[in-house]
């Protein structure tokens, strides 16, 4: 793969002007025909909004909510996905102590570009692009990322990659954390033939066959079970219905499928990711190495269409 270009503009240098691209409230506006999309450079990268039709394909932001991530449409992990073990792991001669990121909880969590503020590289009616530097702190690496964004007339693609910039080996996880509102009334078809077992602070501790009643293939509903649990061996396609759309999540280079589905919510997640939640704990062995100058990059792309 090519290196990143570098990053030489901040969202800020656009300011209000930003040719043939809807500034709305400082958000980034695009529009496709029948889809649109709203992203947030300042907080996260994040997606606030993603409309087909004028329904909502994710769960939209609230007017109300505030910086925390957690509040999005969608966000990126980056450089690593879901929980570290008490911050620690090791990697060549690395012993990484990550600082706690989210509550009080000790173990970190989805990396360090979901709370970042990101730059616009380029930016247009219907696509965007964002970069965002991170590393060389607690994340012993320098590493550089870009998120870009692509609207079609049914479809939203995302594509996440990350870039070493340090001079030796860094190992890296990628993935996205979607939203889907309506839980009680999505259907969820995938091939999920393992799952990482997790202890009670949601860690996982053994990969398993998944068990019948974790299964969604054929179809079943995706509060049949609570869970919070990262799926392995996921060929990269999922299916979820609703009674008024089906949405097609197809991920590349993403052979994990981590489900949040609690009984209590609304919203449900399915996050496409690199490697297994917990991979770094386990000596980065299922994490991608990015040699220096190394690249690596996942594409998601969500297709909407009438049920």
């Amino acid at each position: 793969m090519h290196p990143l270009r570098s990053s030489s503009r901040r969202w800020d240098d656009f300011g209000p002007n930003l040719p043939g691209v809807n500034i709305d409230e400082g958000f980034l506006v695009l529009q496709h025909e029948t889809t649109r999309l709203t992203v947030d450079p300042r907080r996260g990268g994040a997606i606030r909004a993603f409309h087909w039709r004028d329904k909502a394909v994710l769960r939209s932001t609230a007017a109300i909510a505030g910086d925390d991530p957690f509040d999005a449409a969608c966000f990126p992990m980056v450089p690593y996905a879901n929980r570290v073990a008490h911050g620690q792991f090791s990697f060549g001669r690395h012993a990484v102590h990550l600082a706690r990121n989210w509550s009080d909880d000790p173990h970190p969590l989805h990396g360090q570009g979901w709370r970042a503020r990101w730059a616009v590289e380029a930016a247009s009616d219907s696509s965007a692009t964002l970069s965002f530097q991170g590393g060389a702190d607690d994340w012993p690496w320098r590493y550089r990322c870009e998120q870009s964004f692509q609207l079609l007339a049914h479809e939203l693609s995302v594509e996440l990659r990350i870039e070493n910039l340090s001079e030796s080996a860094m190992p890296a996880m990628l993935g996205l954390h979607p939203y889907f509102s309506d839980a009680a009334q999505a259907r969820l078809q995938a091939h999920l033939p393992q799952v990482w077992l997790t202890d009670r602070a949601a860690l996982p501790v053994r990969e398993a066959q998944t068990p019948p009643a974790w299964r969604f293939k054929p179809a079943r509903a995706v509060t049949s079970v609570p869970l919070d649990h990262c799926f392995s061996g996921w060929d990269g396609v999922a299916t979820l219905r609703w009674p008024d759309r089906i949405v097609t999540v197809r991920a590349a280079h993403c052979s994990c499928l981590h489900i949040y589905a609690a009984a209590e919510r609304d919203f449900f997640c399915i996050e496409p990711q690199s490697a297994a939640a917990g991979a770094l704990s386990r000596n980065a062995g299922e994490a991608t190495v990015l040699a220096p100058g190394g690249c690596f990059a996942i594409r998601v792309q969500f297709s909407v269409g009438a049920a």
